[in-house]
């Protein structure tokens, strides 16, 4: 969105603009369709076509049909894609994915219908001034169209706020997107390149979702062992690599279910996840994590893992009673505590890239075997 609002405000070059609004912006739209739909994503579909809608709709030549079917898009299309920011995707050709393109490909031709035949009432039905003149004097935009902008883009942020997806901060900025376009000067390339903005950022978020679902864990929301090769080989010749196990966790999970060990795994991972001294951890499997340090030795890493050891282990952990866990699953694993309050423990190895051990792989390893020996040693324990 800043490289659009740039383009169309530094360019000395206009022509180029005027180039990049002939054919580029169908290829988008296509592109960014295509990728929702192999991803299932419906209500992607459903905003790419309401874009693409815009940007016909805008390229209307001159004329009395021209400027009603502007009016409607104005009117509807920022409040069509808040409306799909509020629901879920689902299949494309699904009933709930089709009716979300009926939503946005029936309620503008039915808008510019009713201002096509009845032009005067529904001319007197819309407020002219709604707010103070000294606001408005301010804005080049006619007032109601103003509103719609205001309440659309209001709705997308709050939605964008509250689940904090890459598909909802997607459809906040291409909500931004169509306003801007739709202020701008009708069938000009600033409105396709405000468009286009708003598309590419929407396949992104396809995108961004797909490596989230590939890279992250969904149950715990750290970065996932299909992570970590990667931020090994980031490493430079300087870290310490740790790993960590919750002990005794299969017999607490048989003991109390594994909707309580899903909960003892999340409550573990945000701890992990803050654990100090620049280290960045990553669910390994099961109940086992493994946390980097980059530029820090064993010696260097060692406090900040007695640390974290600490902290989880003052943290404790209360198993919900039966009551409770039901109304939060759903009814699913029912055996319980009974609102016992229990103590959990890690055991952490940790090892440095040194002479013996010269890759990550190497020193991956021997944190494993560190891993073991505080095990063995007892549990609750840092070993190196």
């Amino acid at each position: 969105m800043l490289a659009a609002v740039a383009w169309v405000h530094l360019s000395r070059d206009p022509e180029s603009l005027a180039n990049l609004a002939r054919g580029y912006p169908y290829a988008i739209f296509g592109a960014g369709a295509l990728l929702a739909w192999r991803f299932h994503r419906s209500r992607v579909v459903a905003a790419v076509l309401a874009l693409a809608l815009a940007e016909a709709l805008l390229r209307l030549d001159a004329g009395g049909p021209a400027q009603i079917a502007r009016t409607a898009a104005t009117f509807l299309l920022p409040a069509v894609l808040a409306a799909l920011a509020l629901t879920r995707d689902r299949g494309v050709l699904t009933a709930r994915g089709l009716t979300q393109l009926a939503v946005v490909l029936l309620p503008t031709p039915a808008l510019a219908m009713l201002l096509r035949y009845q032009e005067a009432q529904a001319t007197q039905a819309v407020p002219t001034a709604l707010i103070e003149p000294a606001v408005a004097v301010k804005a080049s935009i006619p007032q109601p169209e103003l509103l719609v902008f205001a309440v659309s883009i209001t709705v997308a942020a709050s939605v964008a706020v509250r689940r904090r997806k890459a598909v909802e901060i997607g459809f906040l900025w291409a909500v931004v997107a169509t306003c801007l376009a739709l202020s701008a000067s009708p069938g000009g390339a600033v409105s396709t390149v405000y468009l286009m903005a708003g598309g590419l950022v929407l396949g992104l978020s396809v995108v961004e979702t797909g490596y989230s679902m590939a890279y992250r864990d969904e149950l715990t929301g750290l970065p996932s062992r299909r992570a970590l090769p990667a931020a090994l080989a980031e490493l430079r010749n300087r870290y310490s690599i740790a790993m960590v196990d919750i002990d005794h966790f299969k017999r607490f999970n048989d003991k109390h279910g594994h909707d309580v060990g899903d909960q003892v795994l999340r409550m573990v991972a945000a701890k992990l996840a803050r654990v100090s001294g620049g280290g960045r951890a990553f669910r390994y499997g099961g109940e086992e994590f493994a946390v980097t340090f980059p530029g820090k030795t064993r010696d260097e890493a060692l406090p900040h893992l007695e640390d974290l050891r600490t902290e989880i282990e003052e943290a404790g952990f209360t198993v919900r009673g039966r009551r409770r866990l039901r109304k939060k699953t759903g009814g699913g694993n029912r055996r319980s505590g009974g609102g016992k309050r229990l103590t959990i423990t890690v055991s952490i190895g940790v090892a440095e890239r040194n002479g013996r051990n010269t890759t990550a792989e190497r020193v991956l390893t021997a944190a494993d075997k560190a891993l073991y020996r505080a095990k063995g040693a007892g549990r609750n324990r840092v070993s190196s």
